[in-house]
């Protein structure tokens, strides 16, 4: 031949192959004993994200969106739905090591014999993943899980590889037969930025790579599917993610949105989890609540301005008038600031004290969710856009350090862990807060 062959790439995660050994023995191994008990437990339960962590960089598992679901948060996930039975079909389009499958097979029931109860997962339990590992492995997983359920001495005549032929790698997007199969889509899609397609009408620009995954599998999904995800916060409570949920709305009916915590210690991002059923056309907005609904009583609104700070440190030119310039490093939180030594050239607007900033980032377990810093003077501020601006409507210094003090309250944490998760705080969350200790300015 004159033309060179062209060389395959290696795979990200070819050094995992030394744990799918391991597995593979574990599967062929004699089950009578606590000690094999223990090493199934341990298969099944967390063991295979940390065996990823340990031969993968974070910056590997980031690229490739490989940060697999763990067994507490599939089981909340799998946990929100119930009546699965023998004409359940799951169909998991980024399965990876099948932790989701693991979980929706812990409610599956079992047959007489462990061949049996295998040839009827293996028509239940579907899914695809681009790498040849996870794929392995997952199967691997499912017939540890299958074989400690049946509690037997029965070896199988049969290699793992020959059950769950529907388990195989492929594109998620692209195995239209499967989503017309499915009657329940598993959804942990990866985090990552993307690139809206293109006459995208609910987003343009980069977008999270899940928000898009759930609308393509929504559409390719047939009526009266079930979809269970788990999906990043800040497509629950994100003010730029309100089109996405908008577009939701429109093919789904909403049955359960409930904010869960940080995903895990090694993917340092919050999640909520999803439960929606596929509905053509559905105009029932009543159905979409996303968030907690609007408090009735006052609200920070009926007494200050709310906006984000108009400073875009590196990419705005410095022109214009000489402001005192505020950002989050040079006002201490919980203080009254009239002094500001920094100064910066603004063209845009500028803020007239006295107002209340606090901080845009802010996630559950900081000691204030909204972090804030009183600012008086007599000259105009610029302000960077990681501050929010709270401006008083009767102008008063008063009504500035009441709104300080009532963020700083456990009441104002609560809220927002519930209202938002994600790490910016957007300006409809914090004008939402309900003022009740506010001492109301006259």
């Amino acid at each position: 031949m004159t033309a060179a062959l062209k060389r395959a790439k290696p795979s990200p995660f070819r050094d995992y192959a030394a744990y799918l050994s391991r597995l593979r023995r574990l599967v062929g191994d004699s089950n009578g004993d606590a000690e094999w008990n223990n090493r199934v437990d341990a298969a099944l339960n967390g063991q295979a994200s940390v065996e990823l962590r340990r031969i993968a960089p974070v910056e590997i598992r980031r690229k490739f969106g490989a940060f697999f679901t763990g067994t507490e948060l599939s089981s909340k996930l799998i946990g929100t739905c119930s009546g699965f039975g023998a004409k359940s079909v799951f169909y998991d389009p980024t399965c990876g090591m099948g932790d989701l499958l693991v979980a929706a097979a812990r409610k599956l029931p079992l047959c007489d014999t462990l061949p049996n109860t295998l040839r009827q997962w293996s028509k239940q339990l579907t899914g695809t993943d681009l790498h040849r590992e996870f794929i392995d492995g997952a199967r691997m997983r499912l017939v540890l899980l299958a074989r400690q359920r049946h509690k037997s001495q029965e070896r199988l005549e049969a290699s793992e590889s020959e059950f769950f032929p529907n388990i195989r790698v492929a594109d998620g997007l692209k195995e239209t037969d499967l989503y017309s199969r499915a009657s329940h889509l598993l959804l942990n899609p990866p985090f990552g930025q993307v690139a809206s397609a293109l006459g995208c009408e609910w987003a343009g620009g980069r977008i999270t790579g899940a928000a898009a995954f759930v609308v393509a599998a929504l559409e390719r999904a047939k009526s009266g599917t079930r979809m269970l995800a788990i999906l990043p916060e800040v497509l629950r409570s994100g003010s730029f993610t309100e089109q996405w949920r908008k577009r939701v709305c429109e093919v789904a009916k909403i049955h359960l949105v409930q904010p869960y915590g940080i995903f895990d210690d090694s993917a340092d991002v919050d999640v909520f989890l999803l439960d929606l059923s596929v509905q053509a056309d559905n105009r029932t907005p009543a159905s979409c609540r996303w968030t907690p609904p609007p408090v009735t009583c006052t609200t920070i609104a009926d007494f200050f301005d709310v906006h984000v700070g108009r400073v875009v440190p590196h990419r705005d030119e410095e022109r214009g008038p000489l402001r005192r310039y505020i950002h989050p490093r040079n006002i201490p939180v919980g203080t009254e600031v009239t002094r500001i030594v920094e100064k910066r050239r603004h063209s845009g607007k500028a803020y007239q004290p006295p107002f209340v900033v606090i901080r845009r980032t802010s996630r559950p377990g900081d000691r204030y969710r909204a972090a804030a810093t009183v600012i008086l003077g007599k000259r105009p501020v610029a302000v960077e856009n990681h501050l929010i601006v709270c401006e008083p409507h009767n102008k008063s210094v008063a009504a500035c350090r009441s709104l300080m003090a009532e963020f700083h309250t456990q009441g104002v944490n609560e809220f927002l862990d519930q209202r938002i998760r994600c790490r910016h705080l957007t300006v409809g969350s914090v004008r939402e807060i309900p003022l009740n200790s506010f001492d109301q300015p006259a």
